[in-house]
């Protein structure tokens, strides 16, 4: 069951911060050695526009998405846990969505300006996460193309930046050095119905994106200043 203030909680929290599941938008170099492509930037601007003006969930799309797209995300979450044996994973879909932030930079201009929604974590009695899931519900060409296809982290990257910097992101945000990526369609065989990958952190990977949220964090910045003196 969606919990609306929950929700809204949550999409308030990610409110002119950027996210783990778009950070990929920044990862894409720009031509003639710009840092960003023109859809980095087309990003950078959205999240500064969000943090020059306040928050209303009218202006966030994600909202209809969440209320409505989870059904089949808590299914695959069960059945994935079920096949792994493991029933220690929290999930964060429905009414229980988190937002970590990234605090890696030691500056406080930077900490705290991106973080990750986890789709499910597992918690140590100490507090920390000892890895998390990133789960996806695709149509049944996508799935086939992901069982023949994606086999581990490597095949992962090819196949999909954006899936790719989510996982490189949830572990930077969550500190951990484990993340499992899945794939689930209820309408396989049993054998099929679901293609779990061990993602390790990618240092190079993890050092280029902080790297870039950087910059960009710093070009949001600009730009809201200038919209200041409008």
């Amino acid at each position: 069951m969606i919990n609306d203030q929950e929700t809204n909680l949550w999409l308030e929290e990610k409110w002119g911060k950027m996210s783990g599941s778009q950070l990929f938008h920044i990862m894409v170099p720009g031509k003639e050695y710009k840092l960003f492509s023109p859809g980095g930037l087309t990003y950078i601007e959205n999240v500064a526009r969000e943090r020059f003006t306040r928050f209303n969930t009218d202006e966030n799309v994600e909202t209809y998405a969440m209320k409505m797209g989870k059904v089949n995300e808590a299914q695959s979450f069960y059945a994935i846990s079920k096949k792994l044996g493991f029933n220690g994973l929290t999930y964060h879909g429905g009414g229980n969505p988190v937002f970590e932030l990234y605090n890696g930079y030691g500056d406080p201009l930077f900490d705290g300006r991106w973080g990750v929604s986890p789709d499910s974590s597992a918690i140590t009695s100490g507090g920390k996460c000892s890895f998390g899931m990133e789960l996806k519900n695709p149509k049944q060409a996508t799935h086939l193309f992901y069982l023949r296809n994606v086999r581990d982290q490597w095949d992962l990257k090819k196949v999909s930046l954006e899936y790719y910097t989510q996982t490189q992101a949830s572990m930077m945000a969550m500190d951990c050095d484990l993340w499992l990526w899945g794939s689930y369609n209820e309408y396989f065989p049993e054998a099929q119905q679901a293609r779990v990958i061990e993602c390790a952190p990618d240092k190079n990977f993890q050092a280029d994106l902080k790297i870039r949220a950087k910059q960009a964090i710093r070009l949001i910045d600009q730009l809201v200043e200038e919209w200041q003196s409008l």
